[in-house]
């Protein structure tokens, strides 16, 4: 809870104590417009306030929710209360009439005898006792309320509760250790403090884990993990002549009996949830403050080196069955655009499966790579016999016949099988980076254009919006156009409606926007039940530091629940990671004048709380 006069890291207090206010004022009177506007961007972007108002709300329904209930008074009330009357009267009898005779005759209550107004003063209190809560009742003299002895005080309650997250999805990172290495931590999550009640104090996640040792070569740009936990996939940005490289490392065992699982201790400071700074009095920063940690100059001595010369461009991600790792990467030296790799796991170099240059790797969807690449127009003096719709390699930079790129273009996405490189175009354009949930029901991707940046080499969003929308394996029917009235409410389902048809693979067509603002470059991610969709946005195309959106879906229909808004637009870096019951990432270092550390969103049904690592530099989410 913020006191008023607390004084913020780089901020206003006027602006937090409006906020106060406001929150205070709309409990009893609706805001106008204005206040309105003011109150929801200030929220936004300040996790303290939002947290504030959270448990103003939450304290009002408790409040309201005891005129429903008639307190119930103990059955023995009379008995006790009779007792203590008929223990008092002959001492107050005495005291009445010592403290009469040295005051001259004159009570200090005319007309009612000390005795009685003892008795009434005992029944008051032990009613009271009994009616409000944290108060112990009045107890016979040789045991207390809870039938203990006398002497032997009863702790009261004073935190509510954690969440508990039953069966939530391990998370995983990595940080330098204190002697210079690098660890691995891979630590369950087994309860959140719900975040109206900031007192809560779950403990610090992975706090009594030493970690395990993971020779890295140095600091990297970017760490996977496989899906049995035996390997890391590493990508190191080269230095000089040292070109940049991707290489898989062997994970020390993290079974039981090798090493103890992490559990929670109790924390001086929990957060309640991440640290948020206000849009309008500080900017987000976009990128991470620089790292003592040298850059690689070698390959870890146990590393299986799978690819050399090139940069990581994105995330790399395992197929579900661990047998396949998909990835794009561009040459170390910028000359090109990316390309799609993929690995067949435990066999030779990754292999470039693509030579357009311009083609992202975006997810996985029941053993197929989705992808997308930009179709750039073939300039004015390219050959006639080049096809406008096929992406056209990039020359090397510098090169004086290089053709000019548009200023937007137009995305296309497709699924590949790794094993025989067939491919399936997606029939609806200007689809890019779509992620489907791994049910097949729905998906998310931006619908729009491209814009080219400086070097025609990258790009970032253009014109149009990140969406949700239906998703059509080309198998189960879905709606035609038109089909029905409520196309815009939620992504559409399969159904036997005689007006359904057949539709090729790809979204349904019924687009939902999820997030807005300046966006130029986004990452989606669907938990296991396709119900929890986490949305990551940066402003610019290189950002480090963007803001993350947690989305709850309806389980049947897809359409976005309104009133369900866990996180919205937290501060946190590019990589992040979604499980069963649980969201994790990095928070940004500087941010509220805190260290970077590990948070993460847990729930349970609808039930949203938060707990985070220790604080340190150098953060990376593998799981």
């Amino acid at each position: 809870m913020t006191l008023p006069f607390r004084r913020r890291h780089h901020d206003d207090d006027s602006t937090h104590d409006r906020a106060r206010a406001l929150t205070s004022r709309e409990m009893v009177d609706p805001l106008g417009d204005a206040e309105t506007a003011w109150l929801a961007r200030h929220l936004d972007g300040c996790g303290e306030c939002r947290s504030d108002r959270e448990a103003y709300l939450a304290d009002r329904e408790l409040l309201r929710s005891l005129r429903d209930t008639t307190p119930e008074p103990p059955r023995d009330l009379w008995a006790r209360t009779s007792a203590a009357l008929d223990r008092e009267a002959p001492r107050g009898r005495h005291r009445a009439a010592t403290r009469t005779a040295r005051q001259g005759g004159r009570g200090r209550w005319p007309g009612l005898p000390f005795g009685a107004a003892a008795g009434t003063l005992i029944v008051l209190v032990v009613v009271g006792a009994s009616l409000v809560p944290g108060f112990v009742p009045v107890a016979p003299p040789d045991k207390t309320a809870d039938g203990s002895p006398v002497g032997v005080a009863t702790p009261p309650v004073t935190q509510p509760t954690p969440i508990a997250v039953a069966d939530a999805g391990p998370v995983g990172w990595i940080q330098p250790g204190a002697d210079g290495s690098w660890r691995l931590f891979i630590s369950d999550v087994d309860a959140v403090c719900p975040r109206a009640r900031p007192s809560c104090r779950p403990g610090q996640l992975g706090a009594d884990d030493p970690g395990r040792s993971v020779d890295l070569g140095g600091k990297p740009t970017g760490v996977t993990i496989s899906p049995n936990a035996k390997e890391l996939v590493v990508s190191a940005r080269g230095a000089g002549a040292q070109p940049g490289r991707i290489f898989v490392v062997p994970v020390p065992s993290l079974s039981p009996a090798a090493t103890p699982k992490a559990t929670t201790r109790p924390a001086t400071i929990a957060p309640s949830e991440p640290a948020t700074t206000s849009p309008a009095t500080t900017p987000l920063a976009t990128t991470e403050p620089a790292s003592p940690s040298p850059t690689p100059d070698s390959t870890p001595s146990n590393a299986i080196e799978i690819a050399s010369g090139v940069t990581m461009v994105g995330e790399a991600a395992y197929s579900a069955d661990g047998r396949w790792l998909a990835f794009s990467a561009r040459p170390s030296d910028g000359s090109t655009g990316p390309d799609l790799y993929l690995w067949s796991v435990g066999s030779g170099p990754a292999v470039a499966v693509t030579s357009d240059h311009q083609t992202w790797f975006s997810s996985w969807l029941d053993g197929h790579v989705l992808a997308s690449r930009v179709n750039v127009a073939v300039a004015p003096s390219a050959s006639p016999a080049a096809s406008p719709d096929v992406a056209t390699p990039q020359p090397t930079a510098g090169a004086s016949d290089a053709p000019v790129q548009p200023a937007e273009a137009h995305p296309a996405s497709f699924l590949l099988d790794p094993a025989t490189l067939a491919r399936t175009e997606i029939a609806q354009p200007d689809v890019w980076l779509p992620v489907v949930d791994a049910r097949g029901r729905f998906v998310a991707y931006w619908s729009g254009t491209l814009r080219a940046l400086p070097g025609g080499l990258d790009w970032q969003l253009g014109t149009g919006s990140l969406v949700l929308d239906g998703w059509s394996d080309g198998k189960s029917p879905s709606p035609a156009a038109g089909a029905s009235a409520q196309a815009t409410a939620a992504p559409a389902r399969a159904s036997s409606d005689p007006r359904m048809t057949s539709a090729p693979i790809g979204p349904v067509g019924q687009p939902i926007e999820v997030v807005t603002g300046e966006t130029a470059v986004f990452q989606a991610k669907f938990d296991p039940t396709g119900t929890r969709l986490a949305v990551w946005v940066g402003e610019q195309v290189d950002a480090a530091v963007g803001r993350l959106h947690l989305i709850v879906l309806d389980p049947g229909t897809g359409a976005i629940n309104a009133e369900l808004k866990p996180l919205p637009g937290a501060p946190a870096l590019r990589r992040f990671s979604i499980d069963k019951g649980r969201l994790a990432w990095v928070s940004p270092s500087g941010q509220d004048g805190q260290e970077s550390a590990v948070q993460v969103l847990g729930w349970s049904h609808d039930d949203f709380g938060g707990i985070q690592t220790i604080p340190a530099r150098d953060l990376f989410i593998v799981r």
